[in-house]
């Protein structure tokens, strides 16, 4: 799940393979993709969410996807994260119900469907990229087109050595944590410093 979204990113757009999904362990299926880059460019914040057409490098099927502005894309999220609680509420509220009330049928079906809930609104909070269409991020779905979105890089310059073009290299994901991903910076540069063109 990525941390952050920014007003252009780069994605990739994929076609599912295959219709049947294959053994990959026990009780789970897999499906192949083939994917082809996309350059994500969202709407501003504040605007409507944009209309944006890809064409599938694969089928050739021309996919109309709706694409949020950065501040839609986390709006969406929270929705999604206060509907995963909201789960969880209804198991609670389902336990009460069973230990101070008459109400079984009520209280069974609280404490069944909160937990279900709570984790298909979870996944759906964690899959939200800020791009719907086709089954794009809805969950427990393997849609024939899915969209996904490459976090973008933390903003550090590049370490090159300026005589011999000798490049140190950092993790820069965004995914990482910034005080790891500045600690890496810092042993990088130091070896920089030393390093002999």
């Amino acid at each position: 799940m990525p941390n952050d979204f920014a007003q252009r990113q780069q994605g990739t757009v994929s076609h599912r393979m295959n219709f049947w999904g294959r053994p990959a362990g026990p009780s789970t299926m897999a499906w192949d993709y083939e994917g082809m880059p996309w350059e994500i460019v969202r709407p501003d914040d504040g605007l409507p969410a944009a209309r944006r057409l890809v064409r599938c490098g694969v089928c050739g099927k021309e996919l109309t996807f709706t694409v949020y502005s950065v501040t839609g894309t986390r709006q969406r999220r929270v929705r999604w994260q206060a509907l995963a609680w909201g789960g969880l509420g209804a198991l609670v509220a389902g336990i009460v119900v069973l230990a101070f009330s008459g109400a079984i049928v009520v209280g069974v079906l609280l404490v069944i469907a909160g937990p279900i809930l709570g984790l298909v609104f979870g996944m759906a909070a964690s899959d939200e990229v800020g791009i719907s269409g086709h089954g794009n991020g809805f969950p427990v779905t393997n849609a024939k087109h899915s969209v996904t979105v490459e976090p973008p890089p933390h903003d550090l310059p590049d370490l090159v050595c300026a005589k011999c073009g000798h490049e140190e290299e950092f993790p820069r994901a965004s995914y990482f944590r910034e005080d790891y991903v500045q600690e890496q910076y810092e042993a990088a540069r130091d070896r920089l410093a030393k390093h002999v063109c």
